[in-house]
């Protein structure tokens, strides 16, 4: 991903979106992975590790444990678990960049007892539901 368009525009969004929510939050930024057409960063505070991934011009926030390395779950899909901004016709919310941001941040309580060590195993739970639940969807015949 080096020098190319994807790079940039990952930059780019890193910046307005993920930086900004690293500040507001406090933050600490601590890995960052950049490959040929991807690139994610990830940062953390309390129990919460928040992930920002590009993968070939498309950018979501991700969420995770505080010792987590990858995402457990996108930010579209713990949204589900508040009130809803807004449903598209298939019945699943889309969210823009800064919306993911703007929930992080108005639930940046509730994810901090969600991902704590007392309830990481029932969101762990929660997730795995959640994939039963939509795999199906996808899968021929559906």
């Amino acid at each position: 991903m080096s020098n190319d368009w994807a790079l940039q525009s990952f930059q780019a969004l890193r910046e307005e979106h993920f930086a900004e929510l690293c500040r507001k939050l406090n933050l600490s930024v601590e890995a960052l992975q950049v490959d040929q057409g991807f690139a994610i960063v990830s940062a953390a505070a309390g129990n919460v590790r928040v992930f920002f991934e590009h993968d070939r011009g498309l950018c979501l926030f991700g969420l995770g444990a505080f010792t987590d390395a990858k995402a457990l779950c996108s930010v579209e899909e713990m949204a589900e678990r508040f009130p809803r901004i807004r449903l598209v016709s298939e019945g699943r919310q889309r969210l823009t960049l800064e919306e993911q941001r703007h929930l992080v941040e108005a639930h940046w309580a509730a994810l901090q007892v969600m991902f704590s060590p007392e309830h990481l195993s029932e969101t762990r739970k929660w997730r795995e539901s959640a994939v039963r639940e939509t795999t199906p969807g996808f899968s021929r015949g559906s």
